[in-house]
């Protein structure tokens, strides 16, 4: 692809994805990008966060074979590109969880793209909302549990763990108000 300036998250992400893959590099996405993947961009996030078990300086050239400049401490931009990269250390974390072997594949014709599951993406919006009271966060929870086929249990569950069934009564509610 030549020009970034019409790009889609989802394709932005199987692109890096898939590359850094081809280089050896293991990479997931996380956060905000995982809302507009699985809200068929209802909501638009302006970042793509990945979490990798490399380093910016091995992960540097390979995103440079995609005109991508290395910015600071972890972000990634090229100019025509609506988006910027930014890559997070391991382990996904979500909340007090750790993930280490949940996801989903989602596969393009750019590449494959090793994401959250439609689950711990609520879980990982809630997670916001439950520890910075980011109602924005909640909002994309939202997003995302009306676009996907989720089992609420498992958001329960998750959320009893965390220490904040009163938070998640009030995710019920807005689910309802809707």
């Amino acid at each position: 692809m030549k020009n970034y300036k019409n790009i889609t998250v989802l394709e932005l992400a199987s692109l890096v994805s898939q590359k850094l893959r081809d280089n050896e590099i293991d990479s997931i996405l996380v956060g905000g990008a995982c809302v507009s993947i699985y809200s068929e961009n209802k909501y638009m996030s302006k970042d793509l966060d990945f979490v990798t078990f490399s380093s910016i300086k091995e992960i540097k050239p390979v995103l440079e074979l995609l005109g991508f400049t290395f910015q600071k401490t972890n972000r990634f931009i090229r100019q025509d590109c609506p988006f910027y990269l930014e890559f997070l250390p391991y382990p996904v974390t979500i909340g007090s969880e750790i993930n280490l072997d949940k996801f989903k594949i989602i596969k393009t014709k750019k590449g494959n793209l090793k994401i959250l599951t439609p689950a711990d993406s609520v879980k990982d919006r809630l997670s916001a909302y439950y520890h910075w009271n980011d109602t924005q966060s909640l909002e994309q929870a939202i997003l995302v549990f009306r676009s996907q086929k989720i089992d609420i249990k498992e958001i329960e569950s998750w959320s009893k763990n965390e220490g904040e069934l009163e938070k998640f009564k009030q995710f019920l509610k807005n689910l309802q108000n809707k």
